[in-house]
């Protein structure tokens, strides 16, 4: 079985996206406003790594992962599951979010600092989570073509190994293509999503009266991310559905925040 030039084409085309749509948007925010620093992007995408990828994963092992009645109940229950993982990705991301805010940021109480923040927090999501895993499939899917499929391909390692190689990769071949298309449209959408969130959050840590919009900055997060989980676990099928609700709530919560950005000016 090879991959299709079809499938190679969307995963080329939404590694391009993800890897470079943050830096086009840095480069036109920049122009658009000379004085943004980059040391914002810079801890945007900081906070992403430290609270999305190492202090939520941790968060996960002992509630997942561990062996304990917790981990088999929420493995067991795919609401639970849904509903935690969901709620993590929400409190972790957006209390790093007003973390970031009221410490290394509270001297930077201009609101574009929010923009900026956000194309570094979204960016790097993009740039780690997609981009980097398109290009690895990429270039996977383009050795088993090169080697004449997969049975070529899973010769080369122990005899072992190769029942679950060869497994992973048909699965990963009998993927539909436009899959891997919706993945790079995925995270223009979600890019959006982030800087909103931060401009969101960023009026509850730098405005009095305010802070009630952290805890809506978690909700809409939560939201978000259950549909997400809910298809990872198959409960819905359709990535079309999945995508539409991710525009749709991405729009909402966008329009929420240029609301408040625009009638509002952070003390």
């Amino acid at each position: 079985m090879n991959a299709s030039w079809v499938m190679m084409m969307n995963m080329g085309i939404s590694a391009v996206i993800a890897l470079f749509l943050p830096i086009v948007l840095l480069v036109i925010w920049k122009v658009k406003k000379r004085k943004i620093r980059m040391l914002h992007f810079i801890v945007g995408a900081g906070v992403f790594i430290i609270f999305a990828l190492f202090l939520e994963q941790i968060c996960h092992y002992y509630v997942l992962n561990r062996v304990s009645p917790l981990s088999e109940f929420m493995n067991g229950n795919i609401w639970a599951f849904a509903l935690y993982g969901a709620l993590a990705a929400g409190v972790f991301e957006e209390t790093g979010r007003f973390l970031a805010f009221k410490t290394v940021l509270r001297r930077s109480k201009e609101k574009e600092t929010a923009i900026t923040y956000g194309i570094g927090h979204g960016g790097i999501e993009s740039i780690l989570v997609v981009g980097i895993s398109m290009i690895s499939s990429l270039i996977l899917v383009a050795a088993i073509n090169a080697m004449g499929g997969v049975e070529n391909y899973v010769a080369l390692v122990p005899a072992e190994s190769q029942g679950i190689l060869r497994e992973n990769l048909n699965t990963l071949l009998l993927t539909p293509p436009h899959t891997f298309l919706f993945a790079g449209i995925e995270r223009i959408s979600t890019i959006f999503f982030h800087i909103a969130l931060s401009v969101i959050v960023f009026f509850a840590a730098h405005q009095p009266g305010k802070f009630y919009l952290y805890p809506v900055a978690v909700l809409a997060h939560t939201f978000l991310d259950l549909f997400a989980v809910l298809y990872q676990r198959a409960v819905i099928k359709s990535i079309v559905i999945i995508e539409l609700v991710i525009i749709a709530v991405t729009a909402i919560t966008v329009y929420f925040a240029y609301r408040i950005y625009q009638s509002d000016i952070a003390q």
